[in-house]
């Protein structure tokens, strides 16, 4: 956590700068409320006319503290200087000064200032600033935040959702930071309005009493605001905690569950099986009993899964029933949101009862309206209006008149809610079709409910209510066609915040694609649909769907579709047996391309898309020569072509021509932007993990590490498996040379749900817990046993199930049961090994040792050496095998074990490593 908030705070720093007079102000708005401690009124410039009354840019209610925002290039540069020599200079004339004593002027009441930069001040510019501002005789209370202080302020307060959530959007690239400090942020925040209801004492008992434990009641009464209080209480108590918010009638599968920001389904099964862990299943409406049963198989005996449901549907001695709030409670919620007489307050419970959602909605409309006393009189009668039906009834028409009453103002927003119908939305589509204003707008009346950097959630019965609207139809209409013409510009594009949206409303996606649409809005469609299918399972039914289209147009949304077509049929032909088969499919797929690359225009996006996959046709049927030289004219016509790049790159790596991978690694890795591909920026780092790329790994990991840790996190929660791959093939050097960033990304990792299908996503998986596990073997953490044993309980599973097939594997496995002591499994891994080389022959003497054969294990460690002096392996490996020789020798002669080691010294080249074995040589000589 502490690594993490760290490069939070520099990547906080360097979002800053980019933020314009505007957006730093709306972005600076709640950061003040933080510091103050209650709301404040802005009036500053707004996103269309400036100035509005007063210079200041917001203020608390009585402006006894102001807050002013900067954004100047170079803000503080001038405070560089001696102070002797800066106030020689006319310093009311600087930026920071000027507006201090702008605010001071406009302000003449406030007691104190608070000034917001979004640049950094750094050499001590900030005391000096600080200096001046005494030195002029400005008595007020100033208060400097640069944008360190700022992101010092956002990192402090982490675990207040809301507070977070209202700035993220400004921040490209802390949000994936934020997304990746802890499994812990995926549990919502409370609200400003929460109420610690009296229930909560027997719920919290029958929690502790049951693994599974129920809150029923009807829609709108507050099940899911007690469950969130609840496991907010019960934070320390677990490893884990895990909100799932379930859809209607959505089945559950612990081995496939969609968790907070993760785009891709994660298996639960086994972060319950190894951790501590409490899940609340919220909205669940499945077999209660059926969970009991899977819960019990899969989970710790100290795990708990917090059930909220409409109905009992389970044996009453693990339910409890959810009536409304009390009318104390009732009172207290109306107080924490509007600002009204107790005889309007007493009123309002007389009317409408403790209802939670019912209060709710009827305080928004209070609040946004700003009714007077005569005209909350008015509305309070036209409540007491609505007939005595059961709760739930009442709660709906309350929400229908609410909504009622905005329905010409958020026409657009509602349509759009009605026609994706979900009570999880995502922020994705609605930023590009109505702007980033409309969710706010929606969120400041309650309406959603921002629940994490890619969507949002709405309840159910708000949701009724617009679905409920008659006026929606023609919109609706419309707005099919604009999220159609989102995806035609997108599908090219493929970023993050797109696959997203595809996944999370993927059923909305073939909806519309089955409905009467023009062809070019079902071709988007259709490639959407395709990203987030599974296409080594669903090949054929894909291929079926492809063909239904004329694709003869040569235009991106066709040939996007027919490259799918064609790569899909190549990689359905089983090339291992079948390879003259695999040659002639693709054989027709380069055909089918050149012919089409014939009628396109020089320079265009389409000739790239389609030479690019000629060139990648020819790498994967084995022509490298033609790959490379097609990707070197293709390079040399579009030079920025990141895909290019790294094909290039991988050929070279096969040809063994590193000092040219090296080449196209400086050229990406030092140019990273967030307008590049993710998938590419992955690719590159598992290229490097090569240990052939010792420099590479230097420069672009260790020596950048905050930058390595915010591009891995910003693919963690995506629809990829590819970052599991990349930590997989990272994971022994992360381990070793940057420990605490490796514990920050990969502690609590959940397994995503198709590993168990995926042996190579398995294997990867069960690598980074190995390497975790040795990274707690050595560590002095006060519960290390613990972790220890969650780590290798993981890694067996994964490694076992995941069947290793060739030597590479099966030596991987072995090396695990070696770490882990369990030398007869190791055994039975080193056995299944083929070809001899000399990290099988060091592992053997590993596991000979353990078995206490030291003489078996002289003999293998010299068959290693051997092989290292001959030539079998690189020669920096030596070290590393008389290391080991040394440790086995040490046992019965120290003597000639010293004289090994020091050989082994004398060869290392790793400093740090030279370093621990030469103060091991220093223990070992001690002894004698």
């Amino acid at each position: 956590m502490g690594f993490l908030k760290r490069v939070f705070i520099k990547k906080i720093v360097d979002d800053l700068i980019s933020i314009n007079g505007t957006e730093f102000e709306y972005f600076c708005k709640p950061v003040f409320e933080i510091i103050t401690g209650e709301s404040s009124i802005h009036k500053g410039s707004n996103l269309f006319a400036k100035p509005i009354s007063r210079t200041v840019d917001f203020s608390n209610n009585n402006f006894e503290v102001v807050g002013q925002c900067g954004t100047d290039n170079n803000y503080f540069d001038v405070f560089g200087k001696n102070f002797d020599d800066l106030i020689k200079l006319k310093v009311e004339s600087t930026k920071p000064i000027k507006d201090v004593l702008s605010a001071l002027k406009n302000s003449v009441q406030c007691s104190k200032i608070i000034l917001f930069a979004n640049q950094e001040a750094k050499g001590g510019r900030l005391d000096s600033v600080n200096k001046v501002i005494r030195h002029i005789g400005i008595e007020k209370d100033v208060v400097i935040f640069d944008s360190e202080g700022i992101a010092q302020i956002i990192a402090d307060n982490i675990g207040n959702q809301k507070f977070i959530l209202s700035l993220i959007d400004y921040l490209p690239t802390a949000s994936q930071i934020y997304s990746a400090i802890s499994m812990q942020n995926d549990l919502p925040t409370l609200p400003s309005d929460f109420i610690t209801r009296e229930d909560e004492s027997p719920i919290l008992e029958l929690v502790s009493r049951n693994k599974v434990s129920i809150i029923h009641g009807v829609s709108g009464i507050g099940k899911s605001k007690i469950a969130l209080g609840i496991a907010h209480k019960l934070k320390g108590e677990f490893d884990s905690i895990l909100w799932v918010n379930l859809g209607e009638n959505e089945d559950l599968n612990f081995k496939s569950v969609k968790v907070g920001d993760f785009d891709k389904n994660l298996n639960l099964a086994n972060l319950c099986a190894t951790y501590k862990t409490l899940v609340i299943l919220d909205n669940f409406s499945g077999n209660v009993s059926d969970v009991e049963v899977e819960f019990e198989k899969i989970s710790r005996a100290e795990s708990r899964v917090l059930i909220t449901s409409l109905g009992r549907s389970a044996r009453r001695e693990i339910c409890f029933h959810l009536s409304e709030m009390n009318i104390e409670e009732s009172k207290k919620f109306i107080n924490r949101n509007i600002d009204i007489d107790s005889k309007h307050v007493d009123e309002i419970v007389d009317h409408i009862g403790g209802h939670p959602l019912c209060l709710e909605l009827v305080c928004q409309i209070i609040r946004e309206e700003e009714y007077s006393s005569s005209e909350l009189d008015n509305f309070l009668v036209e409540i007491s209006q609505i007939s005595e039906e059961v709760v739930r009834g009442k709660s709906q028409t309350i929400s229908d008149l609410v909504i009622g009453k905005y329905s010409e103002k958020f026409h657009r927003e509602f349509a759009l809610i009605s026609l994706i119908d979900s009570e999880q939305i995502s922020n994705f589509i609605f930023n590009k079709i109505l702007g980033m204003k409309a969710i706010r707008n929606l969120e400041k009346l309650s309406l959603i409910i921002r629940s994490g950097i890619n969507h949002s959630s709405i309840h159910s019965v708000v949701l009724l209510s617009i679905n409920n609207l008659s006026n929606l139809s023609h919109e609706r209409e419309q707005l099919k066609d604009e999220i159609c013409e989102v995806l035609l510009v997108e599908n090219e594009f493929k970023r993050s915040s797109y696959y997203s949206f595809c996944v999370m409303h993927n059923k909305l996606l073939n909806e519309l694609y089955k409905q009467d649409l023009s062809d070019i809005n079902r071709k988007a469609l259709l490639y959407a649909i395709i990203q987030t299918t599974d296409n080594l399972v669903f090949k054929s039914d894909l291929i079926d769907e492809v063909e239904k289209f004329d694709l003869s147009h040569n235009n991106m949304e066709d040939l996007l579709l027919l490259i799918e077509k064609l790569e899909l049929r190549l990689i359905s032909v089983d090339r291992k047996q079948n390879e003259d088969e695999y040659q002639f499919e693709a054989e027709q797929v380069i055909k089918k391309l050149d012919e089409i690359n014939l009628n396109l225009t020089d320079k265009s996006n389409i000739r790239l898309l389609v030479e690019h996959h000629i060139a990648k046709i020819y790498f994967w049927k084995g022509d490298a020569a033609t790959a490379k030289r097609l990707f070197t004219d293709l390079l040399c016509k579009f030079p920025n072509s990141e895909q290019c790049m790294l094909q290039l790159a991988r050929i070279y790596d096969n040809e063994k021509s590193y000092d040219k991978v090296e080449k196209y690694v400086e050229t990406f890795l030092s140019n990273i932007n967030p307008e590049q591909s993710y998938s590419v920026v992955l690719s590159f780092y598992d290229l490097i993990s090569n240990s052939q790329y010792t420099s590479c790994r230097e420069k672009y990991i260790q020596n950048r590490v905050e930058d390595f840790v915010s591009d891995i996190s910003a693919t963690l929660r995506s629809s990829f498996d590819h970052p599991y791959r990349v930590l997989s093939s990272l994971s022994s050097y992360l381990g070793y040379n940057l420990p605490e960033a490796f514990e920050s990304l990969c502690s609590n990792l959940p397994a995503p749900d198709n590993v168990i299908e995926n042996k190579k996503l398995m294997m990867a998986y069960a690598d980074i817990q190995m390497s975790l596990y040795r990274l707690y073997k050595y560590s002095q953490r006060q519960d290390r046993e613990q972790k220890l044993n969650e780590t290798s309980k993981l890694a067996e599973q994964y490694y076992i199930e995941c069947q290793p097939a060739n030597d590479f594997d099966n030596l991987k496995v072995a090396k695990f049961f070696i770490e882990i002591e369990k030398y007869k499994k190791a055994r039975y891994y080193l056995n299944k090994i083929e070809k001899k080389d000399p990290f099988y022959y060091q592992n053997a003497a590993k596991q000979l040792r353990g078995v206490n054969d030291d003489k078996g294990a002289i003999i293998a460690i010299d068959e290693a050496i051997t092989g290292a002096q001959r030539g079998d392996c690189k020669t920096w490996f030596l070290s590393s095998f008389l290391n080991d020789k040394a440790e086995i020798l040490n046992r019965s002669d120290t003597d000639k074990a010293l004289e090994v080691l020091a050989e082994a010294i004398e060869k290392q080249n790793n400093p740090k490593t030279k370093k621990a074995w030469q103060a091991k040589a220093d223990r070992w000589a001690e002894r004698c």
